[in-house]
Parts: C-alpha cells; sequence; structure tokens
C-alpha cells in the first residue's frame, strides 16, 4: 500500500469530519470493492484488499487485516465495535524464535451476519449466512451458517 492511499483511507477517512459518502469513495479510489455500506469513523485498514456489500456497517474502532490477504464482508452485514479482523500469523517455529515464517490467509463473512463488539476472527475463517458472533468471541475456525457462536475459542452455542 502506497504511503498516499495509507493516509488516504486511515486519515483522511478514518476522520470524523469525513462525510460517509466521501469515505466510501476513498475507500474506492484506493481499490476496495466497498458497496453502499456504511464504515464508521476510526476503522483502521491495513491494505487495500477488502470487500464489503450492500447494506452492512462497520463500527468504529475495527481493525482489518487485509493488506496480505482479503476480508470479503457480504451483504447486510453489521460488524460491532472494536471487531478485529487477521487474516495473518505466523507458523510455530523453533524454540529459539517460535514466531516463524509469515502466513496469510483470508477471511470471509457470508450475508447477514453480525458479529459482536470485540470479536477477534483469525485467519482462514469464514462465518456463514446469518450468523452471530457474540461480543468477545475468538473465531478460531469457520462457522456453520445459522448459529450463535461465543467464547475463546468461539464454539456453536445453539442454532438460529
Amino acid at each position: 500500500m502506497t504511503k498516499l492511499a495509507y493516509l488516504l483511507m486511515n486519515v483522511v477517512g478514518r476522520s470524523e469530519l469525513c462525510p460517509r459518502r466521501w469515505r466510501r469513495a476513498i475507500y474506492r479510489l484506493v481499490g476496495m470493492k466497498i458497496g453502499e455500506a456504511d464504515v464508521w469513523p476510526g476503522v483502521v485498514f491495513s491494505g487495500t484488499r477488502c470487500a464489503i456489500g450492500d447494506g452492512s456497517w462497520v463500527n468504529q474502532g475495527t481493525v482489518i487485516d487485509c493488506r496480505d490477504a482479503a476480508v470479503v464482508i457480504g451483504r447486510n452485514v453489521g460488524v460491532a465495535m472494536g471487531v478485529t479482523f487477521v487474516t495473518t500469523s505466523h507458523q510455530m517455529g523453533p524454540p529459539e524464535r517460535r514466531a516463524g515464517a509469515l502466513q496469510s490467509q483470508p477471511i470471509q463473512v457470508e450475508d447477514g451476519v453480525w458479529i459482536g463488539a470485540a470479536a477477534v476472527i483469525l485467519p482462514g475463517c469464514t462465518i456463514g449466512q446469518g450468523s452471530v458472533i457474540a461480543a468477545g468471541a475468538v473465531v478460531t475456525t469457520s462457522c456453520a451458517p445459522q448459529g450463535l457462536y461465543g467464547g475463546v475459542p468461539a464454539k456453536r452455542i445453539r442454532d438460529l
């Protein structure tokens, strides 16, 4: 990501002074695929490999790691405050350096999902259509559609 793209996305676009319509235009200008979605001030992007569908909203304090792998958020998705999408991690290394080689995997959030405040979505996860992720949950594996998931690590609590 260029310094100009970073400045536009994470300084101008992140500002409370930037109108929502302009924010969407900035994200599109730097290469993101943003539909008629509502991205609140205070959202941080580490790259431009992000798509957000129509009718979705992403609340303040959310961090989207989309530098090396894509984060795709479907239509009519609600992302509460302080959610973190992590697409990059490390392989387990030897004892002298446990954080080994860097690896990245995409994240897919299907249509109609609601992700509660301060949830963490880890690399390679797909959250199935119509699911709810409870506040504070840590999603370490993919979630089947139409379920309520919570806990650390997140587990299916019940069908919806």
